[in-house]
């Protein structure tokens, strides 16, 4: 990794660690602010720096700093019945980052896609952990740990649509004035 790849990796997983803490309790698990940690994140950087400011974040969540949604830490977190989800993590930051930058310009849209998709591939993993360590058949889990959270998670999409779609607004403007272009 180049200086700048370590730089962003870093500036990254320190965004998450402050998102993921912000939560709000509606059941068995928090709305946590951490995948949108994820989803803007991993839609600013390439697969392989996206993943690895992820891996960071729940390895510095395990050595038992307090990042995770209401103040946790510790491998009893990731071992608990939410442990799921946060394992998803670096898996739905490749997966937006991948498809997030194929088509640059459809750019709201791949966005969008890549949001959905990540959020199914953490419902999935989160679900099937959450029902391995509670024991509790699949159909309950689903009412439990997805249901209460589609309305927020798409809250979280269309929030991290506008914001990531500002923030390049804002470079490309900057980018012209410092290249001398005006428009």
């Amino acid at each position: 990794m180049k200086i700048k790849e370590i730089t962003l990796t870093a500036i990254f997983s320190a965004i998450l660690c402050l998102f993921s803490i912000i939560t709000f309790p509606i059941g068995a698990v928090p709305v946590s602010l951490a995948t949108f940690g994820v989803m803007v994140i991993a839609s600013f950087t390439k697969p392989k720096c996206a993943t690895i400011s992820v891996l960071v974040y729940i390895i510095l969540e395990c050595m038992g700093l307090p990042i995770f949604s209401s103040f946790g830490s510790g491998p009893s977190v990731i071992f608990g019945a939410r442990g799921g989800y946060i394992l998803s993590y670096p898996i739905m930051a490749a997966v937006i980052s991948i498809i997030s930058q194929k088509n640059k310009k459809h750019r709201k849209t791949m966005l969008l896609f890549s949001y959905v998709i990540s959020l199914v591939v953490c419902y999935s993993v989160g679900s099937v952990w959450y029902c391995a360590i509670t024991q509790i058949p699949f159909k309950k889990a689903v009412l439990v740990t997805i249901l209460p959270f589609i309305i927020p998670d798409f809250v979280k999409i269309f929030a991290a649509i506008i914001m990531v779609s500002a923030a390049e607004k804002s470079v490309f403007r900057t980018h012209q004035k410092n290249s001398g272009v005006d428009k």
